[in-house]
C-alpha cells in the first residue's frame, strides 16, 4: 500500500528517506536537502512546504519537493515565483501518474492556481524528454548549457582573459572546500554580495546554508583576491557526477576586468579532480524572450560569457499547469504584451 511521508509532519523520517533515495539512485545537487533548504529560505512568499517522499512498502520510490508560495494573493507550486525542481521517481509503470495525482490533490487542497516544475538538466539520461507534457503541463522550456568538466576548454578570448589575471602576481585565487573552510572569508563573500547588489538582497540564513553545503563536502567557494582584498567570488555546488554554478558576487570597482574567467577555470580543474562530468551554468542562458523568461541586455551578455567554456547546449525542460483560468489569462496577457514589443512591425 503506497504511503506518503510529509516533511512538515515528520521531518526526521522524511530526511532519512530522502537521503536513502539519493544514495541509492542517480541525482544531482539540485536535490540535496541543504540546497532545497536554501531555496526555501530564499523564498519571499513561502506559505508552506508540502514536500514528501512516497513509499511502496518500505522502499522509497519518489521524492517530491513541493513548496507553495503566494504572490499578489495567488498561490503556486514554485520557488522564487519560478520553476521548482520536478519530482524524482523510479522508472516504474504508472508511478509518474501516481506522483502527479498526489501533487495535484495537494495543490487543490491548498488553493494553488498553477504548478511550475523544472526537470533536472543534469539527469538527461534519466529524463530525456519533457515528461510533464504527459500530465497536461504546458511546455515552457528554455536552453541550458552544460560545461564539460572532464575535458575543460574555452574560447580563445576566454583563454586570454585567464592569462591576463594569472600573469599578474597581484592577483591570487583561493579555493575553499570542506578541508580548507574559513568562516571569516565566507563572511567577506556575504559582505561583497551585498556591496555588489547595493543592498541586502537575501537573509543571512541563506549564506549560512551555503556554508553548510561546503561543510558537508558538496560545495566550493572560489575567490579572486587583488593584493589583500577579495574582489570576486563564485559558489559551486556538486553531487555525484553533476555540479551547478550557484552564486556569484564581485566588487563594482573592478567590473572592467575579466574576473570570472579565471574563477571558472579554477573551479573546472577542481571539479575534474572530483570526478564531476558536467556543470549546469544555469540561467540566464537563453538569449530570446520566452514564456516566464524576459532577459535584458546584461543577462544576454552573461549568457554569451557562459557558453565560452567547452560544453553543449541541452533543453532546460520546464512545464506549467494551470488550475485557474484567471491565472492562465494573466500570465498569457503579460507574455503577449512583452513579446509584442520584440516584433519589428
Amino acid at each position: 500500500m503506497p504511503r506518503a511521508i510529509f516533511r512538515e509532519e515528520n521531518s526526521e523520517l522524511f530526511a532519512a528517506c530522502w537521503q536513502d533515495y539519493l544514495k541509492a539512485h542517480p541525482a544531482s545537487p539540485y536535490y540535496l536537502l541543504t540546497v532545497l533548504d536554501y531555496f526555501l529560505a530564499y523564498s519571499r512568499g513561502l506559505v508552506v512546504d508540502k514536500s514528501f517522499v512516497l513509499l511502496h512498502g518500505e522502499e522509497v520510490v519518489a521524492c517530491v519537493f513541493l513548496p507553495i508560495e503566494e504572490n499578489n494573493g495567488r498561490r503556486s507550486i514554485s520557488i522564487g515565483q519560478s520553476f521548482a525542481p520536478s519530482p524524482l521517481f523510479l522508472d516504474r509503470k504508472n508511478l509518474a501518474q501516481e506522483v502527479m495525482t498526489v501533487v495535484e490533490r495537494l495543490a487543490q487542497e491548498n488553493g494553488v492556481k498553477k504548478i511550475m516544475f523544472r526537470i533536472d538538466v543534469l539527469q538527461q539520461e534519466r529524463y530525456p524528454y519533457n515528461f510533464l507534457l504527459r500530465h497536461d503541463f504546458l511546455d515552457a522550456s528554455l536552453l541550458a548549457y552544460l560545461v564539460n568538466c572532464e575535458n575543460p576548454g574555452m574560447r580563445r578570448n576566454h583563454e586570454r582573459a585567464v592569462r591576463k589575471i594569472q600573469s599578474n602576481p597581484e592577483f591570487t585565487i583561493l579555493v575553499m572546500d570542506k578541508q580548507h573552510k574559513d568562516y571569516e572569508i565566507h563572511e567577506e563573500y556575504r559582505r561583497l554580495h551585498h556591496r555588489a547588489a547595493g543592498k541586502v538582497t537575501r537573509p543571512k540564513g541563506t549564506f549560512d546554508l551555503q556554508y553548510r553545503m561546503l561543510e558537508e563536502g558538496n560545495a566550493i567557494l572560489v575567490g579572486l583576491r587583488y593584493r589583500e582584498r577579495f574582489i570576486a567570488f563564485t559558489y559551486f555546488v556538486f553531487y555525484q557526477q553533476g555540479a551547478i554554478s550557484f552564486s556569484a558576487a564581485d566588487d563594482p570597482e573592478f567590473n572592467n576586468l575579466p574576473l570570472y574567467h579565471v574563477i571558472n577555470a579554477e573551479a573546472l580543474n577542481y571539479l575534474k579532480e572530483k570526478g564531476i562530468k558536467y556543470m549546469d551554468m544555469g540561467q540566464p542562458l537563453t538569449t530570446s524572450l520566452q514564456l516566464f523568461y524576459y532577459p535584458d541586455e546584461k543577462q544576454k551578455n552573461i549568457a554569451l560569457f557562459k557558453t565560452g567554456f567547452g560544453g553543449k547546449f541541452v533543453q532546460d525542460l520546464r512545464g506549467v499547469k494551470y488550475l485557474s483560468r484567471q491565472a492562465f489569462r494573466q500570465d498569457i496577457d503579460f507574455f503577449s504584451k512583452e513579446y509584442e514589443k520584440t516584433i519589428i512591425q
